[in-house]
């Protein structure tokens, strides 16, 4: 139990560091040169705590990858996708249709069709 909490705190943080860089990237202008949207995404708190959250992220698959089979781990990661879909509605109001919930609907049966394969 303990390790589908790991790998699912682990498709968490990912998610949540995707929102972060989404989010910050809304108040960078990329029409301007490089050293003044480099200098903007440096400076703003989105980006670099999405980073931050990028690297443990990281790090803690690295450690999942050393517990468990990559063919096993691997399809966990999709459920980002549903995250992010889920996320970016409720933060930024992006759409959430029918086909998107379709595909939702598929990924979450795959997932639970190979954690019982356990």
């Amino acid at each position: 139990m303990v390790d589908f909490a790991l790998i699912l705190f682990q498709v968490v943080i990912n998610t949540c560091a995707q929102l972060l860089l989404k989010k910050g990237v809304g108040f960078v202008d990329f029409s301007q040169p490089m050293r003044c949207w480099l200098t903007a995404a440096i400076f703003n708190v989105y980006i670099p705590a999405g980073v931050f959250i990028f690297v443990i992220s990281l790090l803690l698959w690295l450690y999942l990858l050393s517990r468990f089979d990559l063919s096993f781990l691997y399809p966990f990661g999709s459920l980002s996708y549903v995250l992010a879909a889920l996320g970016g509605w409720f933060c930024f109001g992006e759409n959430l249709n029918l086909y998107r919930g379709g595909g939702i609907f598929l990924i979450l049966t795959g997932v639970a069709l190979v954690a019982k394969s356990q």
